[in-house]
């Protein structure tokens, strides 16, 4: 047995369930210290001010249970002593915040429970051609740059925040994918001989998806006890999700620019699809097919797999939690190919808020300058530029330039208002052509003829 077989039979295996993950990611983030609440002036922003017109006001809002949520909440003593708001957050779990929303969302102007939304980049403009949420430019236009898209990431407003040539929402944070690889595994002399004898070719960094691929396969072929890929092709989010970077990659698209017809079956489109099912069923751990995002971390972190094509926010997982077994091995690139997947969460006032001049002063404050650092220096993913130029956030989360690279070359899904719909479609037919029911041209035929009933 090689060196590096001895040393993979010598690591604990332990599983990483969702709730571990939540608790790892806030921890890695919280490392820092929401002790530090004393909000500081950054440089150069513009000064944000406030208004008490409000004071005794309760803001409700529903939110994902995640690191970006922790570390505002723990931030809120600011706002409420600027403002004299309380904000109360309704914290959930990602699977039902949809259903809970719309059935508020569409109980008309001031009927609503909620007050402010987080908003994922699937509901964008479900929400906003519905009529669900404000027009926020005479908002951001009153503000006299208060309020600043120039602020942030070029990238997240098309993907999160303007549609239809108009912002309606605010970015909260980003979450990028990319390519997560073993970085002590691509340096290790045993490692690399066994790939180097299996494959005739020395073992870097693939540039391209087809290359991807066939490294993948060739890791898993070398029986060391580790797979090309550790991969989420469960229907019906986690298969959409990790094959858009295929596709991405490919510099193929869902439909054409012009978003007249599908282009998921043209030849880039079927190329990606075989590729993606070609990854899982020869270089993917067993059970891939059904694999969600929590599989694919405990694949991942019990040292069983060399790359991982998944959300950047994974490296605090597997850099710094207990029951990581590759910690501090890891680093995160772009997408081979050039770019991936970016998706967002937004902020956007809903038509039904009983209270949306207060919840403006909420959206002021979270996104003013000294707030969002301070977000971003307590681990969140910022969606404004300044905090990538800021030496101590860069010191401390030294991956983020990588990140940063990721957001602003990521895509976001095509602008057709039922994305929710176009990922179950493409979940669907995916899955068939993963599973061998149906080759990749008839797989994303069946997919094309559907999708075009959303355009």
């Amino acid at each position: 047995m090689s060196d590096f077989g001895m040393r993979q039979r010598a690591r604990a295996h332990e599983v990483l369930s969702r709730r571990r993950f939540l608790q790892a990611t806030t921890g890695a983030g919280l490392a820092i210290g929401l002790g530090r609440t004393g909000l500081t002036s950054t440089a150069h922003a513009q000064e944000v001010t406030f208004s008490r017109d409000y004071e005794g006001t309760t803001l409700n809002m529903l939110m994902e249970d995640v690191l970006e949520t922790t570390i505002i909440e723990g931030l809120l003593p600011d706002f409420t002593e600027k403002t004299g708001i309380t904000v109360n957050f309704e914290k959930v779990a990602y699977p039902v915040m949809h259903e809970k929303l719309v059935p508020q969302l569409a109980s008309g102007p001031g009927n609503g429970s909620y007050d402010v939304l987080e908003v994922d980049f699937y509901w964008v403009y479900e929400f906003a051609r519905s009529g669900w949420v404000e027009d926020l430019g005479g908002r951001i236009a009153a503000s006299e740059g208060q309020v600043d898209l120039e602020r942030y990431i070029p990238a997240l407003l098309n993907t999160g925040s303007t549609v239809d040539g108009k912002t309606f929402y605010i970015p909260i944070f980003p979450y990028p994918m990319g390519l997560i690889y073993r970085n002590d595994l691509l340096a290790d002399e045993a490692f690399q001989a066994a790939y180097e004898e299996k494959t005739g070719s020395a073992l870097a960094l693939p540039e391209s998806v087809e290359a991807y691929v066939d490294m993948a396969e060739a890791v898993s072929s070398l029986d060391l006890g580790v797979y090309g890929a550790a991969m989420q092709a469960q229907q019906v989010d986690p298969i959409v999700m990790e094959f858009c970077n295929f596709l991405y990659g490919l510099d193929g698209a869902i439909y054409n620019a012009e978003l007249t017809e599908p282009a998921i079956n043209n030849e880039t489109g079927v190329k990606a699809a075989a590729l993606y099912a070609r990854c899982v069923n020869s270089a993917a751990q067993p059970g891939a097919a059904g694999a969600d995002l929590n599989d694919t971390i405990a694949t991942y972190s019990q040292g069983k797999a060399f790359s991982m094509i998944s959300y950047m926010f994974m490296l605090s997982v597997f850099n710094d939690d207990e029951a990581s077994t590759v910690k501090g091995v890891n680093t995160m690139t772009v997408m081979p190919g050039g770019h991936g997947l970016t998706g967002a969460f937004s902020w956007g006032l809903p038509i039904s808020s009983p209270n949306p001049d207060a919840g403006w002063e909420f959206i002021k404050w979270v996104e003013s300058p000294d707030v969002a650092m301070q977000r971003a220096l307590n681990g969140g993913v910022p969606a404004q530029q300044a905090p990538y130029d800021n030496e101590e956030f860069v010191t401390e989360y030294p991956w983020m330039p990588q990140a940063k690279e990721m957001i602003a070359t990521g895509e976001g899904l095509p602008a057709v208002t039922k994305q929710t719909q176009l990922v179950e479609i493409l979940g669907r037919h995916l899955s068939d052509v993963v599973a061998g029911a149906k080759t990749a041209q008839e797989g994303m035929d069946a997919a094309a003829a559907e999708l075009k009933s959303l355009l």
